[in-house]
Order: C-alpha cells, then sequence, then structure tokens
C-alpha cells in the first residue's frame, strides 16, 4: 500500500472545493451539512493511501453518498438535489486528485457549480464566490499543465493571479451579455419552499414557522412610518370545526357573489412604492393595501376582494416591482356581508356569553371594548404560550392570556363575527428593519405577521391590529423587532450593535448590486451588444479590463531593476542614431559604445561602463552611483 505526498497537490483545489460548497451551501441543513463534512474526511482518507480497486470502491461509496443526499432532500428530484450532487460528487473527487485526469474532472465539477451559482444567485456574495471559483480554475487548469509544480514565490504568486485574471474581462462580457435576470434553469420540478404562509392557520403555527432570518423581500424607503408598513400576503375568512382558518379561494369567492359587490372608484394617491423580492419559490406577492402594480408582468394579478397580488409562476429569481397608491371604495351587498360572519357551531359557549353581554352599543364601541380589553395589562405576547384545555379561543381568551400575533387576531375576529360584524385575518409582513445606511427596509420570515380586518358601513375593510394593544412591557419574547423592546447598545467591538452595524454596511452592498442587476434589462443589454459591434467604448470597458492593467502595472513594478532601467536609458540614448551609426540588435554594449560618434563616446563612457558592471561583473553599482549617473544624463539632455 503506497501513500500519497499531499505537498503534490497544489494547495489550490482545497481552495476551490471550499468555495464551491460554499456556493451550494445557503439553503442545506445542519444534518447535511454535517454529512458533507465526514464525506471530506472520508474522501481525504482515500486519498492518502493507495490499494488495488481503489476507484471501483470509491465509484461505490460515491452512489451511496448520493443516495443519503436523495434522503436529505426528502427523495425529490429538484434543482436543489441535482446541484447538491454536484458537491457531493466534488468532495467524492478529492479522494482521487493524485492523478491529472481526476484532477481535471475535479475541475470541471467545480466549473459547473460556479455557473450554476451564477446563473441561480443574485447577491453580491454569490457573485463574488462565482467569479472567486472561475479565476481559481483557471489557475489550476494552468498548473495541471506544468510538468513541474512551480514554487509559491512571489513572482509565481502574481504570475499564478495575473493568469487568472486574465479571464476575468471574459466573465464580464459573458456577465453583461447574457444576464442573470432573464435565465432560469429548470432541470427537474422545483420543490417548494417553507418561506411565507401556509394554506391554513391555527392557534399555535405560526410559531412553526417564523423563526427564521432568511430574507423575503426588501422595500425601498420613501418616508415610510414603519408602524404602517403592514404588507398582505393571505386572507383567511373560513373557521373550520377544529379551529383552523383557512382562505377562500378568489374563484370561489367572485363567482358566488360577483353580483353583490362594486369597485364604485378609484382615487390616484400619487404615491408610489417598490420592492425587490427575495427567490422565496412561493407565488404570493407582498403588498400594501390598495395598491395597484405598475411593473408590466403578465404572470401576477390582482384579487380585487382580498386586494392581494398572486402570481403563476414560483418566484424562484429576484424580482423588482413597483406599485401605485390608490384609495379605492367597495360596496358590499348582504350576501357577502355574511359569508364573512359565519362560524361553526361548536363555538364556546363561555365565548359567546362574553359577546352577548358586552355587545351592548354600536359595532364600533364593541370593537373598541375588545381592543381594551387586550390592552388592560392582563394579557402578555409569549411565542411559548401555555395550553391547558382543548378548547384553544376559550383558553387563550380567559385563563392563559398568552400569544401572539396569531392569537389576538383569530380572536379579535371569533369576536367580531359573534356580533355579527364581518371580519377576517390578514396575514402578511409588518414592520421590517429599517437599514439606516441605505434608506430601506428588509423583510424576514420572522415579521411575519396576522391582523384583522373588519367591514363597517361607510368605511369598507377596516384594519384592527389587536397584538399592538399589547404594553411593551407585556412582550415576553418575540422574532418581530417592533414588538422586542431589548437594547443591546454597547461600546465593545463585538457588542451587537457593531455586528449590526456591519451587516447594515453589507446589506447595502448587496442592495446596490441587486438594484443594478435587476435594472440590467432586455435593453440594456441590446445597447451592449451594439457598442460592442461598434467598437464604442465607454468608462465601463476601463473597468471591465482594469484587473489586467492593475496586474501589468504591478508586474512592471516588480520587474523593475537598476538593469532594466538602464537599459531603456540606453533605448531612449539610441533612439533615432540606429540608422545613422549603423547599430544592429545582435551589437554588444562594447560594439554600440564603438560606432558612436566621438563626442557621444566621451559624453555616454561612464554610462556604458556602469550598464557593464551592472550586467557582467559580480561587484554592481551602488544606489548612489545609480542615481547621480541618472541625474548626469538628464542634465546632459537638457
Amino acid at each position: 500500500m503506497l501513500k500519497n505526498n499531499i505537498k503534490n497537490i497544489p494547495k489550490i483545489n482545497f481552495f476551490i472545493l471550499i468555495l464551491s460548497l460554499f456556493a451550494l451551501s445557503n439553503d442545506l441543513t445542519v444534518g447535511n451539512k454535517l454529512f458533507w463534512l465526514i464525506l471530506f474526511f472520508i474522501s481525504f482518507f482515500f486519498f492518502k493511501i493507495n490499494f488495488k480497486l481503489k476507484s471501483i470502491i470509491v465509484g461505490i461509496a460515491a452512489l451511496l453518498a448520493l443516495y443519503l443526499q436523495l434522503i436529505f432532500n426528502q427523495y425529490i428530484l429538484s434543482e436543489e438535489f441535482f446541484l447538491n450532487s454536484l458537491g457531493v460528487l466534488l468532495i467524492c473527487k478529492i479522494s482521487e486528485l493524485n492523478s491529472k485526469n481526476s484532477r481535471l474532472s475535479f475541475n470541471l465539477i467545480a466549473m459547473i457549480i460556479a455557473i450554476a451559482s451564477l446563473i441561480k444567485g443574485q447577491d453580491i456574495l454569490s457573485t463574488l464566490t462565482s467569479f472567486a471559483i472561475v479565476i481559481s480554475l483557471v489557475v489550476n487548469m494552468y498548473t495541471i499543465q506544468q510538468k513541474e509544480l512551480l514554487n509559491f514565490s512571489i513572482k509565481n504568486v502574481v504570475k499564478y493571479i495575473g493568469f487568472g485574471l486574465s479571464i476575468f474581462p471574459i466573465i464580464i462580457i459573458f456577465y453583461l451579455i447574457f444576464p442573470r435576470a432573464e435565465l432560469n434553469i429548470k432541470l427537474f420540478d422545483t420543490s417548494t419552499s417553507s418561506l411565507g404562509i401556509p394554506d391554513t392557520i391555527s392557534l399555535g403555527s405560526f410559531n412553526e414557522f417564523s423563526n427564521s432570518d432568511e430574507d423575503v423581500f426588501t422595500l425601498i424607503n420613501k418616508n415610510f412610518k414603519q408602524e404602517d408598513l403592514y404588507f398582505r400576503v393571505k386572507i383567511f375568512d373560513y373557521l373550520e370545526k377544529d379551529g383552523s382558518w383557512r382562505p377562500s379561494s378568489n374563484y370561489f369567492l367572485f363567482n358566488k357573489f360577483k353580483d353583490s359587490f362594486k369597485i364604485q372608484n378609484q382615487l390616484d394617491l400619487n404615491k408610489s412604492y417598490q420592492i425587490i423580492l427575495e427567490p422565496y419559490k412561493n407565488k404570493w406577492i407582498p403588498s400594501l393595501k390598495n395598491s395597484k402594480l405598475i411593473t408590466k408582468d403578465i404572470e401576477i394579478t390582482k384579487d380585487h376582494l382580498n386586494q392581494s397580488f398572486v402570481s403563476r409562476e414560483l418566484i424562484d429569481k429576484k424580482k423588482s416591482l413597483i406599485f401605485k397608491k390608490n384609495i379605492t371604495n367597495y360596496s358590499f351587498e348582504n350576501d357577502i356581508r355574511a359569508y364573512y360572519t359565519l362560524l361553526p357551531s361548536n363555538i364556546s359557549p363561555k365565548i359567546v356569553e362574553w359577546v352577548n353581554k358586552n355587545h351592548l352599543g354600536t359595532d364600533e364601541e364593541f370593537l373598541k371594548k375588545i381592543y381594551d380589553k387586550f390592552s388592560n395589562g392582563n394579557f402578555y405576547y409569549n411565542l411559548s404560550p401555555k395550553q391547558v384545555s382543548k378548547n384553544k379561543y376559550e383558553d387563550f381568551f380567559f385563563e392563559s392570556k398568552e400569544g401572539y400575533c396569531e392569537y389576538y387576531a383569530g380572536t379579535f375576529v371569533l369576536l367580531a363575527r359573534l356580533a355579527n360584524i364581518p371580519s377576517r385575518i390578514v396575514t402578511g409582513y409588518f414592520g421590517g428593519e429599517l437599514n439606516e445606511i441605505g434608506n430601506f427596509y428588509q423583510f424576514k420570515q420572522k415579521d411575519t405577521h396576522a391582523w384583522a380586518e373588519v367591514l363597517l358601513d361607510g368605511k369598507g375593510w377596516v384594519r384592527v391590529d389587536p397584538t399592538r394593544a399589547i404594553p411593551k412591557s407585556n412582550v415576553i419574547n418575540s422574532f418581530n423587532n417592533f414588538f422586542s423592546e431589548q437594547n443591546t447598545s454597547s461600546n465593545s467591538i463585538f457588542s451587537s450593535d457593531f455586528v449590526r452595524l456591519i451587516n447594515f454596511y453589507f446589506n447595502y452592498a448587496d442592495f446596490v448590486w441587486t438594484q443594478h442587476l435587476l435594472s440590467y434589462d432586455d435593453e440594456e443589454r441590446k445597447n451592449f451588444i451594439k457598442d460592442l459591434y461598434k467598437f464604442e467604448f465607454k468608462s465601463l470597458y476601463i473597468w471591465i479590463f482594469f484587473p489586467i492593467i492593475i496586474f501589468i502595472l504591478i508586474k512592471f513594478i516588480l520587474g523593475l531593476n537598476r538593469l532594466v532601467v538602464m537599459k531603456f536609458i540606453l533605448q531612449l540614448i539610441l533612439l533615432g542614431r540606429k540608422n545613422k551609426y549603423k547599430i544592429k540588435k545582435s551589437d554588444t554594449l562594447q560594439q554600440i559604445h564603438f560606432k558612436l560618434s566621438d563626442q557621444l563616446k566621451l559624453r555616454y563612457r561612464k554610462f556604458f561602463d556602469a550598464i557593464e558592471k551592472e550586467k557582467y561583473s559580480n561587484r554592481n553599482i551602488t544606489n548612489y552611483e545609480f542615481f547621480s549617473l541618472i541625474k548626469n544624463i538628464i542634465l546632459l539632455k537638457t
């Protein structure tokens, strides 16, 4: 059994592996990441040893690893599984890096990962990672073709980097001609995401999916107040006997009540807002109430009854949308108003009794009474409320008095419907976090929220957020920053404020990158291609070739020495005189000096002595002698 020497394998292979796995690791579970780590150690162990039938055993192990990856992907042949499989194969290839063909295969897999990441990812980090992989692969391919592995001296490092940067302009031009925002690879059916709101909700269900820091969308700030940012996604208007709420389909509502509601008029408020959607792989579109979509997108339709938007296709790439605010007046007949008061027959008698005792005045007075009850200091905001009975609404309202938005909105709508007030639950995203560096709001999955809407005569659907009735002092814990009263300020460099500031700057850079990326549309691409055909060079081209220019300058500076400078000066001395004195390229320094006129011989005698000494003698001239010589030549020239 023979052992491999790791020194014979360029460390750049492991650097490429780390970058490639990082590009794929965004959507991996902790268990999947641990599996990859174990697989790496196994592959590295196989790399260190040689034995018969190694390739066959490694191949069998790779097939087993792919099967395990399929299990981690829940047996779904999705785009994620395809990309994760490339990661598995790349790790397995580590065991065979001792051969040139295996290293070429390793590079091929990494190149596919880089291209997939470049097309799929639209944030600045994934783009930079893809570029780093491609440049590293070019360098690695160069080293593979070398008969001997060059030492990593400064000179060779510059050579490697320069060779890698030479591909940079090609990547940029490819990137501009084929913008990622318009490409979509679907090798298999894409699996759905856990982001957003489920199709049914019940007390306690929000806690299962709201504990996530994943980005959902960004709102470009136009002097918005955080407390007004209620982005609606799904409306729940039907309560089942088991206590769960579900949304009525737009198709059902329109066909059943098409003659029972009318859109009377719309008043343009001359206000617009722009959001940038993350690829959350769902069809819902977050929007503010009373919005009209300005962006031309035939895939997105509006649900007028619920004042929400939905896409026909999954949002699987970043998308920029512009909406306009307006005021829309609706009129509702009795039959559709009655639909929003429907309740199952198994409502708690204790809750019914409370409504009968307290609904004595107008509807608005009763709704205020519910809100005031939540704000009296006896109710708490808690993400882990206790449940002591099967009747969850009764237990929450009379006993535990602990819950979060879903509890308060659901109970509010239930009480309103018992009073024959049309009402519904609206779910979506609330508040967000203002990035003060870039002046935009970021909404994450943890910003999911639920509130109530009641239908009042002459006012239409009116928003009521009973969760905001809870005093801040009664908030036990919350994922949403708006409801949390925690103060984490500190002067320490490792404080959460410092980390938050760094995160703001990074998110700002990503935001600027995304805006430029999404604004680079089909028209921009056509103009860029026309410029290429016409050879019309703009400042953009300077930036494209900037890395190569920098490399040439660095190489020139590093290559400078006294002999190079003196040779350059010699060419200046002979400029315009070579033909006159019949100087040939093959002439030595002595021959050149001999062919010059007597006057020039005398003038430059010290220079020719110095350059011969620098070139052929073991004793080089000193820096003082060198600069004195340069000074004298300049004086002679002038």
